[in-house]
């Protein structure tokens, strides 16, 4: 099983991971640029057979729809935490049957990437809505018992969702043949021109956004013959377009870089901007548009549509009142701006003139927005404190020194905990149950999950997750835990036995993790759990952790205060705990050896009761022990003296036992 997805943080994710998989494909489109380039050079110069250069065009062509689905489905199955590898191959396997990219014929097999592109987008993102939308619904598991190795487990029930997505596109694909974009394309094409154009240079930027290829878009669903026609002065709409529409490519690319050197803060992106440059001079754009990002980006997608607008409308006004003529209607499109419409007007002053000053006004619309872009990149946060606090070199040298101290350390704790993860790919995963007892009756009266890995017969503690924390890595391995405490919950209230409750940890990072409460709630609803959160994690994050407890007491959940004592106790923090249950840390108890140790002990145990506290201690290993806990009137325990943690075959023999006793 794998985490269910808040709704409310489906569209972040999403746009995070379209991004993220639109920048790793950043070297691909660099060195596409790079090979527009060379064959531009190599037109002239002939440095490779024209033949042999038009093959790896097309190959770079073909290659692009397929390394876009696979970027797309890999993070969107890492933005949404399931199985990478499955949601890639049917992802892949779905855009080949139903994109069109693999065409049959009588003479073969041939590749095709026309008009595929929004097929390569839709496809991985139709995989992960119902891959999303099932795992909230549905709970996958093929092995409820535990009997298959947990690793075959995990594939076998990641698999599974898989086969009914794939089942689902075979249904729909033939439905989706009866819808049409026919009447919507036929009103377009009754407009008169001026709205057909206006639509055109919206739709394209639209299409670019969602990282298609804009006209080559437009073109596969709208009728564009009026692009060849006059559109204002003697100028044709399709030059007319090119020369001040979007001078430098979609978006206004020379506006957008204009803006990044002159107003952006950010490094990154005075960086892409630069590296843009002699690219934009022959009008290639993509460098830009996916190093920014602009492609996916929300906050930059208004002036990316907004500026050729802008400029079309000025444009048209302003040669509407004082017309141009165009002689030149071959140019190349790698001309450079201003060399362009030079070259189309015969050298006429305004024009060049005017589109200057719509790059001007393009990059004046672009500053507001790249400034708010800025504002919310994490990449900033350095640049802004640093100005706030007024650092000086000597200040900024020291952190040099300190950020290359934290990355060694870093580098150390990395290696760790890849230490740590040979072992339990080399081990097994198990949670084993250790029970409490009332000290006064000794009937049965819960089970704390305890996370233990076996490996070649032997059963240990997990010494690897004090270094999982400090990595940030805990909530995998708290998911994981999750998830096989609610299987044996389940098992054992469908077979009778769950006749107690049952305690299962929770570390800081999951405890504020609104996720991963959300699938506590769901997974484990109605059933009798307690959830324990460490003392320190209870300190450290009191309000945060106060919240979180009322959500799950409101729920029919019981909240237990684990480790009590173990360091970071305060009497402060007795009046503000909210919790039911708190456990008393062994280390109370093995000081309770001397006369102050009884008395600490005897006190914080009163205090407890009297605030109206259940009150567990902990780690009770012999007969004075826990004949000292029943002079403080404390009512469970738990420790050696009873029973260690139990694996789950041998756990269930003492529910068989408790039950029978209650009868």
């Amino acid at each position: 099983m794998l985490r269910a997805v808040n709704v409310l943080s489906v569209p972040k994710i999403f746009l995070d991971s379209l991004r993220e998989a639109v920048l790793a494909l950043l070297p691909f489109m660099f060195l596409r640029s790079i090979w527009i380039l060379f064959n531009i050079i190599n037109a002239h110069f002939l440095f490779m057979e024209s033949s042999m250069a038009g093959l790896l065009s097309q190959l770079f062509g073909l290659v692009f729809p397929l390394l876009l689905t696979i970027s797309l489905a890999y993070h969107l199955a890492l933005g949404f935490s399931y199985e990478r590898i499955h949601a890639t191959i049917l992802t892949l396997l779905l855009f080949l049957k139903f994109s069109g990219y693999i065409q049959f014929s009588e003479d073969g097999i041939a590749l095709s990437s026309d008009f595929v592109l929004p097929q390569a987008i839709a496809i991985p993102v139709f995989v992960s809505v119902f891959y999303v939308v099932l795992r909230r619904v549905f709970t996958f598991t093929i092995d409820r018992k535990g009997v298959l190795n947990r690793s075959l487990k995990r594939h076998i029930d990641a698999t599974l969702p898989y086969i009914v997505i794939y089942l689902i596109a075979l249904l729909i694909a033939p439905i989706m043949h009866h819808f049409s974009l026919t009447p919507f394309v036929s009103w377009v094409a009754e407009l008169s021109m001026q709205w057909q154009s206006v639509l055109y240079n919206f739709f394209i930027h639209l299409f670019w956004l969602a990282g298609i290829h804009g006209a080559a878009a437009y073109y596969t669903f709208f009728d564009a013959q009026f692009v060849t026609d006059i559109y204002v002065s003697n100028i044709p709409f399709t030059q007319f377009f090119d020369l001040f529409a979007v001078p430098g490519g979609a978006g206004g690319t020379w506006s957008l870089i204009l803006a990044l050197l002159l107003f952006s803060r950010n490094q990154h992106g005075r960086a892409i901007a630069k590296i843009s440059l002699p690219f934009a001079l022959l009008n290639i754009n993509e460098i830009l548009l996916f190093g920014l990002p602009v492609i996916y980006n929300p906050m930059l997608a208004i002036p990316f549509i907004l500026v050729p607008l802008v400029n079309q409308f000025l444009a048209f006004m302003l040669f509407s009142v004082f017309p141009i003529s165009v002689v030149n209607l071959d140019l190349s499109w790698i001309t450079p701006v201003f060399a362009n419409v030079w070259l189309a007007t015969d050298g006429n002053a305004m024009a060049v003139l005017v589109q200057g000053c719509l790059i001007a006004i393009g990059a004046l619309i672009y500053r507001p927005f790249i400034r708010r872009f800025e504002v919310d990149s994490n990449e900033m946060l350095g640049d802004k404190l640093a100005r706030r606090l007024r650092l000086n070199g000597r200040v900024l040298a020291h952190g040099d020194m300190l950020l290359n101290k934290a990355q060694n350390e870093l580098g150390e704790q990395v290696a760790t905990v890849n230490d740590h993860m040979k072992q339990l790919l080399e081990g097994d995963l198990k949670v084993y149950y250790q029970p409490q007892y009332n000290v006064k009756t000794g009937a049965l009266s819960g089970l704390e999950a305890l996370l233990r890995i076996e490996k070649d017969g032997v059963v240990s503690s997990p010494a690897f997750l004090k270094d999982f924390i400090s990595a940030g890595m805990a909530s995998s391995i708290d998911v994981w835990v999750l998830e096989q405490v609610a299987l044996d919950m389940k098992d054992w209230k469908q077979r009778g036995l769950l006749h107690t409750k049952v305690s299962m940890n929770l570390t800081v990072e999951s405890l504020l993790d609104s996720e991963h409460i959300d699938n506590i709630k769901a997974m484990l609803g109605g059933l009798p759990l307690v959830v324990e959160i460490t003392e320190s994690g209870y300190i450290q994050n009191q309000v945060e952790a106060q919240s979180v407890i009322l959500q799950l007491q409101k729920q029919g959940f019981h909240v237990a205060i684990d480790d009590f004592g173990s360091g970071y106790a305060s009497l402060s923090m007795l009046a503000k705990l909210k919790a039911d249950f708190v456990k008393l840390d062994r280390q109370f108890l093995e000081n309770a050896s001397s006369p102050e140790g009884k008395i600490l002990y005897h006190h914080i145990s009163s205090a407890l009761n009297e605030m109206g506290y259940t009150v567990i201690a902990e780690g009770v290993e012999s007969e004075e022990e826990r004949a000292f806990i029943r002079e403080c009137d404390i009512e469970f325990v738990q420790g050696y003296f009873y029973q260690p943690a139990l694996s789950k075959q041998h756990i269930e023999e003492v529910l068989e036992g408790a039950g029978k006793a209650r009868k």
